[in-house]
């Protein structure tokens, strides 16, 4: 499909991640009323491995030359899973532009692939009827959901962390790391989409994210063992929890509620009274009421949009 004149693609630069970030937060704020993104998490992408700014990323300009669009492509699971994603201003919507970026997307699936057969995915909100439906029609099936769940703790203070007996709940300091990362490997080594070297990865990236702050990640410990860890990042106007884990011969027994629970008090300690969490629904159900239990809704819901990309090289 053309470009409608004076409408270009190009790869992005370094100094177009600010305008890019705007791009991914009007859309944001047009599915749900608030944004859920920044720049530095937008930069924090741009360090993730196998993935190349001057292959991997575009971004679509009008005729003022603006930044109106985004996409990229990363291959997140070598030789099984590539993830993408295209995001348009709201005002720049129904005029074929999100078809080109996601041809451009499919083309670049096609040529990380190389003739293997591989997932190609791409999260939209529920609420984005017309980015779910061009996903449809070239040839996208939803197969999972992701929930966003979100607490106020301005208008719901948080209860007293107390932990069961036996349990202690601290800071993270730089020497658990090990230890962190072997009771995150136990806990998610069940669940088919994280092999060893994509956990290992996504946790790499966690603690090299620019609002990593070591003192806002809590860990639980049972004598001498880790046995639980929730991370936590305070990014402007939001405090995020990008995972809560517990090992699973301590659950129910209240230790993944007093992590969170502290961790709300250490948010609110700093004056951060909006915290979202996302959550596989599929993986952890169990998990949402934990949140639910904690005072945190379901603000958001993202399908996950997939399909092979055997199929994405039929598109013409």
């Amino acid at each position: 499909m053309e470009l409608p004149t004076g409408y270009f693609v190009r790869h992005p630069g370094s100094r177009d991640s600010e305008a890019i970030a705007q791009v991914v937060v009007a859309e944001d704020i047009a599915d749900f009323g608030e944004p859920d993104f920044t720049e530095d998490d937008l930069l924090d992408d741009w360090k993730r491995p196998r993935f190349n700014l001057g292959h991997d990323a575009w971004v679509l300009t009008g005729p003022t030359g603006r930044i109106v669009g985004y996409a990229y492509v990363w291959e997140a699971l070598p030789g099984e899973d590539i993830e993408a994603d295209a995001f348009l201003l709201p005002e720049y919507q129904g005029r074929g532009l999100g078809n080109h970026l996601i041809g451009v997307i499919e083309d670049r699936a096609a040529e990380v692939a190389a003739g293997r057969e591989m997932r190609l995915g791409i999260f939209t909100s529920r609420v984005n009827e017309g980015k779910r439906e061009l996903l449809e029609r070239r040839g996208f099936q939803p197969v999972r959901a992701a929930l966003r769940l979100k607490i106020d703790l301005e208008h719901r203070p948080p209860e007293a962390a107390d932990p069961p007996e036996g349990v202690e709940v601290r800071a993270y300091t730089p020497a658990d790391e090990r230890a962190v990362r072997s009771m995150m490997l136990d806990v998610y080594s069940g669940h088919g989409r994280y092999t060893n070297r994509r956990f290992e990865e996504w946790l790499e990236l966690r603690l090299e994210h620019p609002a990593f702050d070591p003192t806002l990640w809590r860990v639980a410990l049972g004598g001498d063992l880790i046995v639980g860890v929730v991370l936590v990042y305070d990014v402007g106007q939001t405090g995020y929890m990008s995972s809560l884990a517990v090992l699973p011969g301590w659950r129910r027994r209240g230790v993944g509620p007093a992590l969170l629970r502290d961790a709300f008090e250490t948010l609110r300690d700093r004056g951060q009274m909006r915290v979202l969490v996302s959550i596989d629904a599929d993986l952890a159900p169990e998990m949402t009421q934990v949140y639910a239990d904690a005072g945190m809704r379901v603000h958001e819901q993202h399908d996950w949009f997939e399909k092979t990309v055997e199929l994405a090289t039929d598109q013409e």
